[in-house]
């Protein structure tokens, strides 16, 4: 092999890891940030990590948890970004697999959780790079496989005459 390939695909090696790792940490701040946004009702929380867009759209899911005095618990056990890759000069297009645990937590004493939700989901992530920093702009649902309850299909859940999202924690 020629001296300068071998340089060029060291170069070439190194910054797709790269890519992959400001992925990775800006991913897992973003899921941090969400989890607490969720938790404490308060979107806020994303301000440093997501869009404005994102941020929006968060607003409106907490405030369906809150009218419906409902929070959302959520822990993110998994995280694996399989790809990511540049989509221009501050853009960056990743894709995941991740495992959640989640359930709604009632407001109202006495009243018992929701049920448990464990589930494996693919995601394609768009980032934006604002102000020096990667930020979540829009996410989408590839797939997701309930594995808990046991038998779950999310389908069968859906009220009558509406159509399946697809989605996960409100991604279309």
């Amino acid at each position: 092999m020629k001296p300068g390939l071998v340089v060029f695909v060291l170069v070439f090696v190194s910054a797709c890891g790269g890519v992959e790792d400001e992925a990775g940490r800006a991913l897992r701040a973003y899921n941090e940030a969400l989890v607490l946004a969720y938790r404490t009702s308060d979107p806020a929380v994303l301000a440093e990590v997501a869009t404005e867009r994102e941020l929006r759209k968060v607003r409106v899911l907490i405030d369906l948890k809150k009218a419906s005095r409902l929070v959302l618990e959520s822990t993110l056990e998994e995280l694996e970004v399989t790809s990511a890759e540049p989509c221009g000069t501050d853009c960056l297009v990743a894709e995941t697999r991740e495992r959640w645990r989640y359930y709604d937590r009632p407001l109202d004493p006495g009243k018992p959780p929701g049920v448990v939700f464990v589930v494996d989901t693919a995601l394609r992530y768009e980032l934006i790079r604002q102000d020096g920093a990667w930020k979540m702009d829009k996410g989408r649902t590839l797939t997701s496989t309930y594995l808990e309850p046991p038998g779950y299909r999310p389908e069968e859940h859906r009220p009558h005459g509406t159509e399946p999202t697809g989605g996960f924690m409100g991604w279309t």
